[in-house]
């Protein structure tokens, strides 16, 4: 499926603030973890592990930002919660219309 220019466009300048604003509630979540009655070191691994999962989520990374992997990135990111369906108000109805047949 091809990726129009204005989407494209979109998609790379919206991505960089879609992470940023979860990562913000990722950190708050981190916060609630530390904040949890218990020992220093169960908080900590607590705090690990969950950092180690939520590494591998594209709300914090995605590496391969190519046109190719567009609808794979957005899917992803609806998916995963990072973004919602509001976010795509501003692309294309063809884009929001295979995003919906997607998730």
């Amino acid at each position: 499926m091809d990726v129009n220019e204005k989407d494209w466009k979109l998609f790379r300048e919206s991505l960089p603030k879609w992470q940023e604003r979860y990562m913000e509630k990722l950190v708050e979540e981190y916060i609630e973890i530390l904040k949890k009655d218990g020992s220093a070191s169960d908080k900590y691994w607590a705090l690990e592990g969950r950092i180690k999962a939520d590494k591998r989520n594209p709300g914090v990374v995605i590496t391969d930002i190519k046109r190719s992997n567009f609808y794979i990135h957005m899917s992803s990111l609806l998916r995963y919660k990072v973004i919602t369906v509001d976010d795509l108000s501003d692309f294309s109805e063809e884009t929001r219309e295979a995003l919906k047949h997607m998730v």
